[in-house]
């Protein structure tokens, strides 16, 4: 429910902006099935990590989902042709070792709702790594409609099954979650079309500092020793892509 009311509003948006900006520019695509896909990835991205928030702690969901980078670096060198130096390799690695140390696999200590945020990290990863190729093609208006069309199209599908009426309040804070989250597509989906994959996926590690931060005002939950070390790992990994990318960018 949470996901349809997220695409339903983004939907809604640029539905209304076609007269203004006109069908060809909202519409416009040379590489269809791509965008079937990669707004799939998403769909199941935003589906996964929201079903791990129903289990796990805020904090915890995200830095297992914040892995997403470093699949893209991995993946990044087969799928789109970008060097994958051992400085990257080394990272990721760090980066894993991160996500070991969050997720614990010792008898008794990894949970199943685990494979919901590891999940996220996969779809937003080929996601990220789709979008990229898309946005050598496509628009960035496209790309976002098409995105937010699959989204809604598939939890369409769904949410007569689960559906619960919200109350005005809550109606209104998911009107502007919607938004608010077609603008961070659009933003991401603009840096693409610009920069490497493996360079752009890291600056999202900045949204761990505010999950913990969040997590503890807002849920009053303490992030454990594990999970702090596991995080600071991750995002130092995603630092050093970041930083490699760059200088390989400028050389």
């Amino acid at each position: 429910q949470l996901v349809w009311i997220r695409y339903a509003v983004l939907c809604l948006a640029l539905c209304a902006a076609i007269p203004w900006l006109g069908w060809r520019r909202v519409l416009g695509t040379q590489v269809p099935l791509l965008q079937v896909a990669r707004g799939t990835a998403l769909w199941l991205s935003a589906a996964t990590f929201l079903a791990g928030l129903s289990f796990l702690p805020f904090a915890t969901t995200k830095v297992i989902g914040a892995t997403a980078p470093l699949i893209v670096a991995a993946i990044a060198m087969p799928v789109l042709g970008e060097t994958v130096g051992w400085k990257r390799w080394a990272a990721i690695c760090l980066g894993f070792a991160g996500l070991v140390a969050v997720v614990r696999p010792e008898p008794g200590a990894i949970e199943l709702a685990m494979l919901f945020p590891l999940a996220t990290a996969c779809s937003y990863a080929l996601y990220q790594v789709l979008t990229r190729h898309v946005s050598a093609i496509d628009a960035s208006l496209p790309s976002l409609f098409y995105t937010a069309l699959i989204g809604f199209a598939l939890s369409s599908c769904l949410v007569g099954f689960v559906w619960t009426p919200p109350t005005p309040v809550h109606l209104a804070v998911l009107v502007v979650h919607g938004l608010l989250v077609g603008r961070g597509h659009f933003i991401m989906i603009s840096a693409l079309a610009y920069a490497p994959a493996s360079l752009v996926a890291p600056f999202g590690y900045v949204s761990l500092i505010w999950a913990v931060v969040l997590g503890y005002l807002v849920f009053g939950e303490e992030p454990d020793l594990f999970t702090l070390l596991g995080g600071s790992m991750i995002a130092l990994a995603g630092i050093a892509l970041s930083l490699t990318a760059r200088t390989k960018e400028k050389a």
